[in-house]
């Protein structure tokens, strides 16, 4: 396992200062003080530390994936559908997801769309799986109302050396900042929504929607305690190829305010990458969507199937700290069978690089063999390379 030198940082509002360090690896060496006036990175003799990082987008969990993970001991096990990938997300230094839908507590039953319940062991699936960034900011946060985030949190405090944001059980966890460490380097990760499918929150405090001023603080206070910031964006219009105008008002935003990278989220279809200048001269690296990840949407189309991972490296050398080797590996949604007036037939759920999907292959997915769709892996990549710039397709 990946694992390394994890630890989370609470900075509190009243004052600005640090509540302490958790370190749940009572192992590692590193101390850090709360004292201290900084955590950002000092570079010794001029060495380069370089942190790769992945990201892949909506793992958007419908009954018919639940009904395939569930195995003899009424337990579930998702980590198949995700092996031609699994690879990349162990030996990435940090690895992103977005978890789409809430996991609101096995005792409210599972349920799909459009009121999501996913089975609390997606998240040690996860965990296993070696993800270490999970945003929990997304229109199906408040899917179970206040009990169901209240359970979302005691599942993924149960996962070791796993980030999960966006939702809270007090202001002071909202208002502390998630930070984890690679090699002596500090990322902070933030997460926002941009609603709830008309779901009010119980208190004002419950999960963290796009608010310029919140936003803001937030990221000048991220900014303080670590090298890097990392902001998980629930935006878009669905299905749309394109940024619209709010996703690309807020990413001047969070150029604006230096942030390092954004992945964005929610469309359930790929959007483009862009560097975007800040107003002090630094470029943001934003990533409007990443499209769906592990998915079975009923109303799919060819573009529903398609999604992307992005990868790059966090660098911190003597002079400067940047953003190298930016690059999109397009992923196929794959699944077979058909949904009938008697009963839902799909099945087989696995994840692809579309480098490695064949046209047998695609010949098989279920727009084609039952639908009519013409999905082909020709017509993936030039979807592809339609919407993603050739300068991150090597």
């Amino acid at each position: 396992m990946k694992k390394i030198g994890w630890l989370v940082i609470a900075l509190v509002v009243s004052g600005c200062a640090k509540s302490g360090v958790e370190k749940p690896n009572e192992d590692s060496s590193e101390q850090v003080s709360s004292s201290e006036s900084s955590l950002q990175t000092e570079n010794q003799a001029g060495e380069e530390k370089r942190v790769s990082f992945v990201g892949v987008g909506d793992n958007l969990i419908h009954n018919v994936i639940f009904e395939e993970a569930q195995v003899e001991d009424g337990t579930f096990d998702f980590k198949p559908m995700f092996e031609n990938v699994a690879e990349d997300i162990e030996t990435a230094d940090l690895a992103f997801i977005n978890q789409e839908t809430l996991m609101g507590g096995d005792e409210f039953g599972f349920s799909g769309y459009p009121a999501f319940n996913t089975p609390s062991d997606m998240a040690d699936n996860l965990n296993t799986l070696g993800f270490d960034l999970v945003n929990g900011a997304s229109n199906h946060s408040l899917d179970k109302g206040r009990q169901g985030v209240i359970n979302t949190l005691e599942i993924w405090d149960k996962q070791e050396n796993m980030v999960f944001t966006g939702v809270f059980d007090s202001q002071e966890e909202r208002d502390a900042i998630p930070v984890i460490e690679r090699d002596g380097v500090t990322f902070s990760f933030l997460a926002y929504t941009y609603g709830t499918n008309g779901i009010e929150p119980d208190v004002s405090y419950r999960l963290n929607y796009f608010d310029e001023a919140l936003i803001t603080q937030d990221i000048e206070r991220a900014k303080q305690i670590s090298d890097f910031v990392i902001v998980s964006a629930h935006w878009g219009d669905e299905h749309m190829l394109e940024p619209n105008e709010f996703q690309k008002k807020y990413a001047q935003l969070f150029a604006d305010l230096e942030v390092d990278a954004v992945i964005g989220t929610h469309p359930h279809v790929i959007q483009p990458i862009d560097w975007v200048e800040g107003k002090n001269g630094n470029q943001t690296l934003v990533v409007y969507s990443l499209g769906n990840f592990l998915s079975a949407m009923s109303t799919g189309t060819e573009n529903n199937m398609l999604g992307g991972m992005i990868s790059f490296d966090f660098v911190v050398s003597e002079e400067e700290k940047t953003i190298e080797n930016v690059n999109w590996d397009a992923t196929v949604m794959h699944y077979t069978g058909a949904k009938s007036e008697a009963a839902d037939l799909r099945k087989n759920f696995r994840i692809y690089k579309l480098d490695d999907y064949t046209e047998k292959i695609a010949s098989q997915h279920t727009l084609n063999s039952s639908q009519g769709n013409q999905l082909s892996k020709e017509s993936l990549q030039q979807t592809t390379e339609a919407v993603i710039d050739a300068e991150f397709l090597n």
